[in-house]
């Protein structure tokens, strides 16, 4: 089964072209910051309840991408089939009822997170 890339609709209504501010895993949790280009507000994704994620720059996911469907239209994703995720639930100790791959692609980082949860996404 190839993995598919489906855009998760984080501001509905419209395709989000962002930029990554920060990327800050701390005591306060994990979070993402991102500017959006349209409007230059930042956009805080935060998750409480992931498991693992990585971070690369967008020349990386090259053999991905060909390997996959459905990228190339916005930023934001959820990633069924996922590589990443099946890799990682293999070759961890720990058991999980379900995870999710949520990816967040910009014109020069890819961020891939392993969540149990949904992220809180703000407006700041």
């Amino acid at each position: 089964m190839r993995q598919t890339y489906e855009i998760w609709d984080v501001l509905p209504g419209r395709v989000a072209r962002v930029s990554v501010e920060s990327v800050i895993d701390d005591w306060e949790g994990f979070r993402i910051l991102l500017r959006d280009h349209e409007t230059d507000r930042m956009l805080r994704i935060g998750f409480n309840s992931q498991v693992a994620f990585q971070c690369r720059d967008e020349g990386d996911l090259d053999g991905e991408a060909a390997r996959s469907d459905g990228l190339g239209r916005g930023c934001f994703y959820r990633v069924h089939g996922s590589e990443y995720q099946a890799r990682f639930i293999a070759d961890s100790a720990r058991q999980f009822r379900t995870v999710k791959h949520f990816a967040i692609i910009t014109d020069v980082d890819c961020i891939d997170v392993l969540a149990t949860d949904e992220p809180t996404i703000t407006q700041l």
